[in-house]
């Protein structure tokens, strides 16, 4: 396959192009893929993560990617083998479900590492309801840690939650630098998503307001967040469902684990049109 120049790379656009041959080897073992599976990649760059994927016996392949300038390193690809198809544009403004030619069932990519959160967001949000089961990622090993973190760490977030409460995560194994070119100045991993339960969540507008509301300054309390997030609810109405819960009126949004914030998503007082946003 033909190699771009070295200049072409662009660290701004999160181009570090993976090199490492035997990363891709156990990325393409550990997803078993059948012809009944439909993967999506995300940031295929050179595409050596594309062709070990085509090497695999998967049904279909597509690719989204925002450089054009790799377009023909791709189509030489696409000219190759009739299951890919290349698409090209942000990934985080993509319309999945409409521009793709099927609903992928997997997702396996090197992500760009400056939009794994938001991308993430998309991809759950768009596609496990029509059908996404399973994420093979590379990503940035803060981020993976992010996603796996437990009740009572720092790193807990929303995504971590809501992954959570639609299937499990698990770290398989770092990536060093090296395995890139040109290095990062980060530490990476794979990380694979299983889907299992509750597909509609990541969608669901309510459980999303609540996490970002909840989370919106980690040093803040659960109570001042609401006060500051939620322009009807009360502080004499926050302490109540505090309360409710058995939580203490200094209780952190990390501090929570997942049973309770699916207790919180069903109180009234955050239900989206009785508790306006502050500033909508």
């Amino acid at each position: 396959m033909a190699k771009l120049p070295h200049f072409i790379h662009n660290t701004d656009i999160g181009q570090n192009f993976l090199i490492d041959h035997s990363i891709v080897d156990f990325m393409v073992d550990r997803a078993a893929l059948t012809l009944d599976d439909m993967v999506l990649e995300i940031g295929p760059g050179e595409g050596i993560l594309t062709e070990g994927l085509l090497s695999a016996e998967c049904g279909g392949l597509c690719t989204v990617e925002l450089d054009t300038r790799l377009k023909h390193v791709i189509d030489m690809l696409a000219v190759k083998d009739s299951r890919l198809h290349p698409f090209w544009g942000d990934a985080v403004k993509f319309n999945y479900c409409k521009e793709l030619p099927w609903i992928p069932n997997r997702v396996i990519a090197n992500l760009p590492y400056h939009i794994t959160t938001p991308l993430l967001w998309v991809l759950l949000e768009q596609l496990v309801p029509a059908g996404l089961k399973y994420l093979l990622l590379m990503v940035q090993l803060e981020s993976a840690q992010r996603i796996i973190s437990p009740p009572c760490h720092r790193e807990r977030s929303p995504l971590g939650i809501t992954v959570e409460a639609i299937g499990t995560s698990r770290i398989l194994r770092n990536v060093p630098p090296t395995a890139f070119r040109p290095q990062p100045r980060v530490n990476s991993c794979i990380i694979e998503i299983k889907i299992e339960r509750n597909l509609g969540l990541p969608a669901d507008p309510v459980w999303r307001a609540l996490l970002a509301r909840s989370f919106a300054q980690r040093r803040k309390t659960l109570i001042n967040n609401w006060l500051s997030g939620y322009a009807k609810i009360t502080r004499e109405a926050a302490l109540e469902i505090l309360g409710r819960h058995g939580l203490k009126d200094s209780s952190r949004a990390e501090e929570l684990p997942l049973d309770i914030w699916f207790e919180l998503a069903g109180e009234p007082e955050f239900c989206l049109k009785n508790s306006a946003c502050k500033g909508e």
